[in-house]
């Protein structure tokens, strides 16, 4: 894994007829890791069909126990267990996934239950667009005009530079309130 290769290097070697791999629970071992077992299994069944029998939907709670019991921490955007993995910042991805629906295949590679997830989830920050802030007025029944909107999304924005995070729903709350009125 010091090169990221360890999921392409057994995905080529079960092509060439492998039938046995090696793998650990969200990669955890010695130095970079080992080759990760869910990004192995979700890209064996879902790129090229290829049933393990292992059960996909409990990857997420799996991978949380093991670095519990670990006591190792993971970046929270890892492919298939991240725990934000599914968080939607970009104002372009939330305008996609506000249009899709429910095929959220449209937007992800796969669907997030797939692997224990949650749906996902919009979230507010320095990399938001207008669609953003729509979405959040419109989850929160709130209204706004298009001057007020631009102005939610540069103090979001702002904010989001200042504290290096996401705004919650009391900060954009706030933002609103102080931009519209309560």
């Amino acid at each position: 894994m010091d090169f990221e290769l360890g999921v392409a290097n057994t995905l080529l070697a079960v092509a060439e007829g492998v039938e046995v791999i090696q793998t650990t629970v969200t990669g955890i071992g010695e130095r970079a890791g080992n080759t990760p077992m869910e990004e192995t299994v979700l890209a064996l069944l879902t790129m090229y069909g290829i049933d393990t029998g292992i059960r996909t939907e409990r990857f997420f709670e799996l991978s949380r126990l093991v670095m519990e019991l670990a006591a190792v921490a993971q970046p929270s955007n890892r492919p298939v267990v991240g725990e934000r993995l599914f968080n939607v910042e970009s104002g372009i991805i939330t305008t996609w996934v506000r249009n899709v629906g429910d095929e959220l295949t449209e937007s992800f590679p796969y669907r997030p239950e797939l692997v224990g997830q949650p749906p996902p989830v919009l979230v507010l920050g320095k990399g938001s667009g207008l669609d953003s802030v729509a979405a959040w007025l419109d989850a929160h029944g709130r209204t706004a005009t298009t001057e007020q909107i631009e102005a939610i999304l540069g103090d979001v924005k702002g904010r989001s530079l200042a504290t290096k995070g996401l705004l919650d729903d009391e900060a954009m709350t706030n933002v609103v309130d102080g931009i519209v009125g309560p």
